[in-house]
């Protein structure tokens, strides 16, 4: 949709005061993290742009890096190999763009958005992450939906939205206390729905046994359920694909992110609307369900795939629509998007709808993971910097083998090129308006 200069401007209602415009830009800014790689606080260096952002933690190991050893470690990731590492030392062994840096707290993609949308950072939670302004950009595994008319000081415009790459969602346990068969426990489509709604609750159950060829996986061991206690997309695409596969049988939620004007001022409504049984455990954040499942023998919980291998989990080898079993990986997380095509009629904004693949060699609980931008950026060095970003990120091999080593899976070579087309059109700084 192409909009002319009259049109663009009349579309630009301030959301921060005068004065956040006028520092909010300053190159430099800085965040601190729970990441690793973000815990910093000192300006960037010297003729380095800070480009700044939050959102989902499903992207985390992949954007800034989680854990220590490699292949999770902060150097190595996304941003720290193609930009400034903060601190340098995190780049292997040194930048492709020496001109930017950029800088992201995995907070979750309903707060992200919203930070992004309004500018207005929330405040350190607990975990200590957040976000200083200006935020350049959002990631969310939710796409938006909605509206499109955005507000936000000197950013404005149309928000475009790219998936930059794909992940599952695990279901991951802790096999102590379990007789875990060779190729890992099986849990058909009809078992992972009735332990998620809390009907199955010991792993001797017959359908558990069923699944797996008549073995045993425990006498009489209680499975403990843990989920997100937070606003989680990783609860939204395990609810989308439990909601695809089995309609009202699963009728305990799922929302997404959509656009709703207020005055201007755009208000993403929460992601996790689950009506959880209340004899689960719970935790926040990816980190913290993986955790809670490591240290809980018999329990199971859901994670994204890059999580889990960064904690060491095993996963359950999930029944997928065709009916066939394949274990979680890049290979069959990416055999879910084959054929995958553009759902959104907005072509500033790309949206992929794979809650239930019906590929036999797909694993089921899968989703993209976007990025969202502004159509107007007031300066050029960041507008220049995501489109150089989004380029190495969805047009090299070296991109992709950082993601698949983490347990992603890349897009299909079409959608990255739509990606990448829509970003070069869209993404501008004020100067072309």
């Amino acid at each position: 949709m192409a909009f002319d200069r009259d049109r663009q401007l009349t579309c630009l209602v301030s959301s921060i005061s005068v004065l956040a415009i006028a520092t909010s830009l300053v190159v430099g800014q800085s965040a601190t993290q729970k990441s690793l790689a973000q815990i910093s606080t000192t300006p960037a260096p010297a003729g380095v742009t800070s480009i700044n952002g939050a959102g989902g933690g499903s992207i985390n190991t992949l954007f800034v890096g989680t854990g220590t050893i490699s292949p999770y470690a902060p150097q190595g990731s996304w941003f720290n190999t193609y930009g400034v590492g903060n601190p340098t030392t995190l780049n292997p062994p040194s930048p492709i763009n020496p001109l930017v840096t950029f800088r992201y707290a995995a907070i979750n993609s309903s707060v992200g958005v919203t930070a992004f949308f309004t500018q207005t950072p929330p405040p350190p939670p607990t975990t200590g992450a957040t976000i200083n302004p200006p935020v350049s950009f959002a990631d969310t595994d939710d796409p938006i939906t909605g509206t499109e008319k955005l507000s936000a000081g000197p950013n404005a415009g149309i928000p475009i939205q790219v998936p930059v790459i794909t992940y599952g969602v695990a279901l991951a346990y802790n096999p102590t206390g379990l007789n875990v068969p060779a190729g890992g426990i099986k849990l058909s489509r009809a078992t992972y729905l009735g332990i998620l709604n809390g009907t199955i609750t010991n792993w001797n159950d017959a359908k558990i046994k069923a699944d797996n060829s008549g073995a045993t996986i425990a006498g009489n061991k209680p499975i403990v359920v843990v989920r997100r206690s937070d606003n989680s997309a990783n609860t939204f695409t395990l609810s989308s694909n439990l909601k695809a596969a089995f309609g009202a049988t699963w009728n305990r939620g799922v929302g997404e992110i959509s656009i709703a004007q207020a005055g201007g001022i755009p208000n993403p409504l929460p992601a996790n609307t689950v009506v959880w049984p209340a004899n689960f455990q719970f935790a926040s954040g990816s980190k913290g369900v993986a955790t809670k499942i490591e240290t809980t023998a018999g329990a199971i919980g859901y994670v994204d795939n890059s999580t889990r291998l960064a904690n060491g989990l095993q996963a359950a080898v999930l029944q997928n629509k065709a009916g066939t079993y394949n274990p979680i990986s890049p290979t069959s997380i990416g055999n879910a998007f084959v054929g995958a095509t553009d759902q959104d009629a907005s072509p500033q904004r790309i949206k992929l709808v794979v809650t239930d693949p019906t590929a036999a060699n797909a694993y089921p609980i899968v989703n993209a993971s976007y990025l969202v931008f502004y159509d107007k950026y007031a300066n050029v060095k960041v507008a220049n910097g995501i489109k150089g970003f989004i380029g190495w990120a969805l047009g090299t091999t070296a991109a992709d083998n950082i993601a698949i080593a983490r347990g992603y899976a890349p897009l299909p070579p079409a959608i990255k090129t739509l990606s990448q087309g829509v970003v070069n059109t869209y993404v501008n700084d004020t100067l072309n308006l």
